[in-house]
């Protein structure tokens, strides 16, 4: 299993989970509309409710739509995004 990524949840628990999300649209080719529908799902749940903050989702589209990079939380310190297969 890979490293978990940070997409700006509060915990590394809420970060696996976007992560799964990510992983899933990019393996299944998923619009953004679609990512959004996965995101607001996981939001129901009070543990990972801040999935639908701003940083959060901007953060899930660049993963997935602008390069094949990820945002990691210090600036100008991009990492690879390494791939598996989630159970999403």
């Amino acid at each position: 299993m890979s490293e978990v990524a940070y997409f700006g949840m509060y915990t590394d628990a809420g970060n696996a989970a976007v992560m799964n999300i990510v992983e899933g649209a990019i393996s299944n080719d998923l619009s953004w509309s679609e990512v959004v529908d996965c995101l607001s799902a996981l939001s129901a749940n009070e543990e990972f409710a801040e999935c639908m903050d701003t940083m959060v989702r901007e953060m899930v589209y660049s993963a997935i739509f602008e390069e094949s990079y990820y945002y990691d939380g210090q600036p100008d310190e991009a990492q690879e995004w390494e791939s598996y297969d989630p159970d999403c």
